[in-house]
């Protein structure tokens, strides 16, 4: 942000998975935009917020009556807008009980699934500057579309990148960015943790992992 302001180079964030998991301030960061959504803190699907930094122009897509300064023509989804509102409220109000909650369950996850399958790496951040409720973990011998089938199987949701690059069957760029090769991106799974989880979810997932990993492993020797 220090040098891209120095060039008056705008920057966008996609702040959707650290608002209301992480302290987050549009003013701090020095952002000239930022888009938050209202599905990833318990609040309805199609609601959103675009922040723009005052004096900013840009050209909506929308037209018609004005609404939303003029940024986004269309009939206000007011239920929506409120239940964002009280979404948000509890969020902050919530915040660092659910950083610590979550926090504690992302760590007994890695250490468990560590002893279960002493190989796995985890890609990312450090546990301090990570955020709480992803981890991605490689699992050497296998590839993430095996792993994410035999895990829906038993009732458990993974993913193997992000929602917006869903479908894509292209390792994920992200990873390879971090230093992964292209087979070890493919042997990537994420997990998503939120305070609606708990003890008995990690350590289902736990108990079934072993055995996925062991399927997934021979179907790769299978090829």
């Amino acid at each position: 942000m220090k040098i891209a302001n120095e060039f008056k180079i705008p920057v966008h964030s996609d702040a959707v998975q650290s608002f209301g998991k992480v302290p987050f301030s549009f003013a701090k960061l020095g952002l000239t935009a930022a888009t938050l959504s209202g599905h990833k803190i318990g609040g309805p699907l199609g609601i959103g917020i675009l922040i723009l930094k005052r004096g900013l122009e840009i050209t909506p897509i929308l037209h018609g009556g004005g609404q939303e300064r003029d940024i986004r023509s269309g009939t206000l989804n007011a239920p929506a807008i409120v239940s964002f509102a009280a979404a948000a409220k509890t969020a902050a109000e919530t915040l660092e009980t659910r950083i610590d909650y979550v926090s504690k369950l992302r760590i007994k996850l890695i250490s468990e699934i560590g002893k279960v399958i002493p190989d796995i790496t985890v890609n990312g951040a450090t546990e301090k500057s990570s955020l709480p409720g992803i981890v991605n973990i490689t699992f050497p011998g296998t590839e993430s579309d095996a792993l994410l089938l035999l895990l829906d199987a038993q009732g458990i949701a993974s993913s193997t990148g992000s929602a917006c690059s869903a479908g894509v069957p292209q390792p994920s760029h992200v990873l390879m960015s971090m230093g992964l090769s292209a087979k070890e991106a493919k042997s990537s799974l994420r997990f998503s943790i939120s305070a609606t989880n708990n003890d008995s979810d990690i350590e289902y997932l736990v108990s079934v992992i072993g055995e996925v990993v062991t399927r997934a492993r021979a179907a790769q020797v299978k090829k």
